[in-house]
């Protein structure tokens, strides 16, 4: 061979016909098309995100909701079931203030059954709404 020098039977020029591996061409065509998948799916994932963050506040409304009918039936009677709506507010992992915004008793009298409406609002929306009914000693 006249002019090009070889090693291990190779020659040293070029790459030979078996050679093996990724071009630079290659590797930043495929870096694109990865490109393009990840801005095709991150409206997705932030959409995921946001209905995770609603959806711990709904749970959070409806842990505090159940606590103030626990409370309720603990105490049946009139004037605390009249008293619940002014109960102090909750807040949520995000910080979001969740309050029982009204509550309606309706046929509150010693020895019958009241029913109570209870509405807990939060980021300025009903998250949670619930109707018991409570016996009155």
């Amino acid at each position: 061979m006249r002019g090009s020098a070889t090693w291990g039977g190779e020659r040293m020029r070029g790459r030979s016909a078996d050679a093996s591996g990724f071009s630079l061409v290659e590797v930043v065509i495929a870096m694109f098309l990865l490109g393009i998948i990840a801005v095709a799916i991150l409206p997705a994932l932030w959409q995921g995100v946001v209905l995770s963050s609603q959806q711990a506040s709904t749970a959070t409304a409806t842990r505090y909701m159940n606590s103030i009918i626990d409370d309720a039936r603990a105490t049946p009677t009139c004037p605390y079931l009249g008293a619940i709506a002014s109960r102090p507010a909750a807040t949520d992992g995000r910080g979001v203030s969740i309050s029982a915004s009204t509550s309606t008793v309706t046929g509150c009298n010693p020895g019958a059954t009241a029913r109570l409406t209870v509405n807990i609002v939060g980021e300025g929306r009903t998250l949670a709404t619930s109707t018991a009914l409570i016996y009155i000693p």
